[in-house]
């Protein structure tokens, strides 16, 4: 069975002059048209033709062999490797020590009151018969809005 050798030549979709010219050199070094599709801005002819002689193909033995020595060669290190030092002025600075920050004592009440997860503004109506109802950051309010006019109407429970 014969082997094949492939490439891709591309050009802009703005070209096709210049996609014929490269077609026309790779034709006359021995390479035929499989495919030629658009990708993108450009289109891209895949070429093949048939390997040459003087490529010659390694049996599968010898490229797994030469693979496991690159490998092993590779994961085991003939010398340990040097420490890295770092250049002069490049160390940490230690803190300079702080008295500690005085206790703040928050009222229970206060402690309680949190910031509100969804600030206060106009929001899709929740039950869909307005446009816009205003939120107060604790509740829906009776304010809504349609086509940017506004009225009142009591919040859906």
């Amino acid at each position: 069975m014969p082997m094949y050798e492939y490439i891709t030549v591309s050009t802009s979709s703005y070209d096709p002059a210049g996609l014929a010219a490269k077609l026309t050199e790779k034709s006359s070094e021995g390479w035929a048209v499989v495919a030629i599709v658009p990708t993108g801005g450009d289109v891209t002819a895949f070429l093949s033709r048939p390997a040459s002689a003087a490529v010659e193909v390694a049996p599968a033995e010898a490229v797994a062999e030469t693979v496991v020595e690159a490998v092993v060669e590779t994961a085991v290190p003939e010398t340990p490797a040097e420490a890295v030092s770092e250049p002069a002025g490049w160390a940490a600075v230690a803190e300079p020590e702080t008295e500690p920050e005085p206790e703040v004592v928050v009222p229970a009440a206060v402690a309680g009151a949190v910031a509100p997860a969804v600030p206060a503004g106009w929001y899709a109506d929740p039950a869909g018969r307005f446009e816009l109802r205003y939120w107060d950051a604790n509740q829906w309010t009776e304010h809504v809005s349609r086509a940017g006019q506004q009225s009142t109407d009591p919040p859906v429970a």
